[in-house]
């Protein structure tokens, strides 16, 4: 494997998953997060590069992504892993958290997946080849309190995950 891109990576866990990609001989790392500064500080220790990305945005990933294959070759692997934590408000009742904290979670849950892949997809169905990889959040398959908008919106992103990879298993 040759050219990894990730997004968003500065929180811990993602951190962690881009620490291990070096170590299976990846070279053009690109490492994306809303925060630039902190892609760019683990890229410099991965020896990789940073990229300033909101994944609510479909351009920017999508320049993002055409930027790498510009840069490194073709994407062998993309690993969206976006996500943001905001807890109920009010009642703590899952009608009490306002539209805006629904849309938030709706857009980096759920619709940066779908930007990455309508981004990378084409490319590696077309070659036969490439890893697009979701990691999502066990609340995609579980719920606790106080995260009606976290919860709901990993659900969706693990429907995303599973109907994206229908049609390629068909055509397999």
């Amino acid at each position: 494997m040759t050219r990894l891109s990730s997004s968003p990576a500065a929180p811990a866990v993602s951190a962690a998953v881009c620490a291990a990609i070096p170590e299976e001989g990846v070279r053009g790392l690109v490492i994306a997060d809303l925060n630039g500064d902190s892609a760019a500080a683990l890229a410099t220790e991965l020896d990789g590069t940073g990229y300033s990305l909101d994944v609510r945005d479909e351009a920017a990933v999508a320049a993002m992504v055409a930027e790498t294959e510009a840069a490194f070759g073709q994407i062998d692997l993309f690993c969206s892993n976006a996500g943001i934590l905001n807890l109920d408000e009010g009642d703590y009742w899952a009608t009490s958290s306002p539209n805006d904290v629904w849309q938030r979670n709706w857009e980096v849950h759920v619709m940066a997946h779908i930007y990455a892949a309508r981004a990378c997809l084409p490319a590696m169905i077309s070659r036969g080849e490439g890893y697009f990889l979701h990691t999502v959040s066990a609340a995609g398959l579980l719920t606790q309190p106080y995260t009606a908008a976290y919860a709901t919106t990993k659900h969706a992103a693990i429907g995303f995950a599973e109907s994206s990879l229908l049609p390629m298993a068909m055509t397999a």
